[in-house]
């Protein structure tokens, strides 16, 4: 796989673990992974490598669920340089049936959203370099 550049943090210009280069690699296949405690159970999503609860190493599985509902959200009127372009955007967390929560961008809105209203997961190759996941209404 060669190296992708990711919205919301996933920068592959850095250090890149097993753990998340296998991420990486659901997510250039649009699938999206979270990751679950062997030990106790606990789920996260974004994945991560470690449970928060237990500290035991968790293990990837892939996330089926692709409708949500709109918990959360913030219009960003003062965004960073890197985003300038895009301002004012939506940045919405979206929670699934299975009470797991996801932040991204809502990018097609067409009026103000409200909290509840249903969402549904995307994935948007921006270039060759750039993949990420989004909210659409």
């Amino acid at each position: 796989m060669s190296e992708k550049e990711l919205y919301l943090g996933y920068a592959t210009d850095k250090v890149v673990t097993p753990f998340f280069r296998k991420f990486l690699e659901a997510l250039e296949q649009e699938k999206l992974m979270k990751s679950v405690c062997p030990n106790c159970g606990t789920e996260f999503l974004p994945p991560r490598q470690h449970c928060q609860k237990c500290l035991s190493e968790t293990e990837l599985k892939e996330f089926t669920e692709r409708e949500a509902k709109l918990y959360s959200y913030v219009i960003v009127d003062f965004p960073p340089e890197s985003l300038a372009s895009r301002a004012p955007y939506v940045v919405a967390i979206g929670e699934f049936p299975s009470g797991l929560r996801l932040t991204a961008h809502i990018t097609n809105l067409t009026s103000m959203p409200e909290v509840g209203m249903p969402l549904k997961l995307a994935f948007d190759r921006v270039d060759e370099k750039k993949i990420t996941y989004k909210w659409l209404v």
